[in-house]
């Protein structure tokens, strides 16, 4: 229904891609089946989950939109324009400085630069209690450096200037991004080059698959992130020691059976873990807490260092009922170094059963709405401000649907409030002695 009511809209429609990644994960089995109470509950949650995503977003939320298109028109110096050579380069210094950042802490916590880059899944930091602003300053960068690559990206589309430092910054993010071993961290960077050149088409009345279809400028980024995916789905279940086993491993991979390997450890694995929650929580597990997950979102701006009983995501809780335990103290969960997803529907089933799936498909479709909405407002908008906050509101939307809930909120909100931050704080330069252009 989306792609017949927009036509070629529904390409740069959020709910689009929601709904492709819930039947992506959700909507199809390979080797599981879903007991009848399952499917259900998992019905039920996403009924409530689009349904008011989708009332949301049509709601006009006045008062929003309008304090960001009132700070646009304060910040009329990032209004869009050509971006000059000079200030391109100056952009990528700053990815630049984010890479050194990110490979110099990694260095410095796991022991040595080979360690650092062949860290993957497996090996932990040999310096446990690092100071959190560490943390911080690099979750800073890296969201600056996120948004400067689409900066760069689109200027290029819709000024037709050179993609030199896009290319730097996209390949630079993409090796650096490769040793956390997260194929999502480098896919997430294509979808940033593809959703520019795109949005650039919609605002110029061009075709919104002109110059991408067999484009090199998109062929390229996107036949590195093929290959770092294949890379990553080959090494997964792999401890890899140093440089030359990485290199060894990489040499003698075999696309076809990576590509088998990924199938049959991740086709299955979200509806596996979700089936598990409903089939545990209030059966041979107890319930957790309604407000579980709630609890874990609203503190977890609190550092761990500060609160010692800081609440743990539900991913982690998670972690804890499939290796048999069911011991939910923080202290206790705090010490695992990985965590899963059950979705939306078994994150709230395990938050005190269906009034946890009705809570928490509620609450996650009023974020995805409001999300959704300020992506209509803004992202065809001609000031850099409002079109960020367009493109963070969209990346984030895209989280919602995988879950763990605590996970999905994190990564796509705390970007787009430490872009606020840093708006905060360079405003009265921009606006009475510095411009833009």
């Amino acid at each position: 229904m989306i792609i017949i009511k927009k036509k070629y809209n529904f390409i740069i429609d959020p709910m689009f891609y929601m709904l492709m990644i819930f039947i992506l994960f959700f909507g199809q089995t390979k080797e599981i089946v879903l007991s009848e109470k399952s499917e259900l509950i998992l019905t039920l949650s996403f009924f409530i989950f689009f349904g008011t995503t989708y009332f949301i977003r049509n709601r006009e939320l006045k008062f929003l939109v309008n304090y960001f298109q009132r700070k646009s028109t304060v910040l009329k110096s990032l209004d869009i324009k050509p971006l000059t050579r000079s200030q391109q380069f100056f952009l990528f210094l700053i990815v630049l400085t984010y890479i050194t950042f990110d490979l110099s802490l990694n260095t410095w916590l796991y022991g040595s630069f080979e360690k650092a880059v062949t860290r993957f899944y497996y090996r932990l930091p040999e310096i446990e209690d690092a100071p959190t602003y560490l943390s911080i300053i690099q979750f800073s960068l890296y969201s600056v450096s996120s948004l400067i690559l689409f900066v760069l990206s689109y200027n290029n589309s819709k000024f037709n200037t050179s993609y030199f430092y896009t290319n730097l910054s996209f390949l630079a993010l993409a090796l650096v991004a490769f040793p956390r071993g997260t194929r999502g961290a480098i896919i997430v960077l294509l979808i940033i080059i593809i959703l520019a050149k795109i949005i650039s088409n919609f605002s110029s009345g061009l075709s919104p698959l002109k110059g991408i279809l067999f484009s090199p400028k998109v062929l390229y980024p996107g036949l590195i992130v093929l290959l770092m995916f294949l890379a990553l789905s080959s090494i997964r279940n792999k401890e890899i020691d140093n440089l030359d086993m990485l290199q060894n491993t990489i040499t003698e991979m075999d696309f076809s059976q990576s590509q088998k390997d990924y199938s049959s450890t991740e086709g299955d694995l979200l509806l596996k873990d979700y089936e598990l929650s409903v089939d545990k929580f209030g059966n041979t597990v107890p319930y957790l807490p309604l407000n579980y997950t709630l609890k874990a979102v609203l503190l977890n701006p609190i550092p761990r260092s500060v609160w010692k009983e800081k609440p743990v995501g539900f991913g982690v809780a998670l972690t804890e009922v499939k290796l048999g335990g069911q011991n939910f103290e923080p202290q206790h969960l705090a010490d695992y170094k990985w965590s899963n997803a059950a979705g939306v529907a078994g994150e709230g089933w395990a938050n005190n059963g269906i009034y946890g799936v009705i809570l928490y498909s509620f609450l996650m479709g009023l974020y995805a709405g409001i999300l959704l909405r300020l992506v209509d407002a803004f992202l065809l908008s001609d000031n850099y401000f409002t079109l960020l906050i367009s493109l963070l509101s969209f990346l984030a939307s895209l989280l919602t649907v995988r879950g763990d809930i605590l996970s999905g909120i994190t990564q796509g909100l705390y970007p787009m409030l430490f872009f606020l931050l840093i708006i905060f704080f360079i405003e009265p330069f921009i606006r009475y002695k510095w411009s833009f252009n």
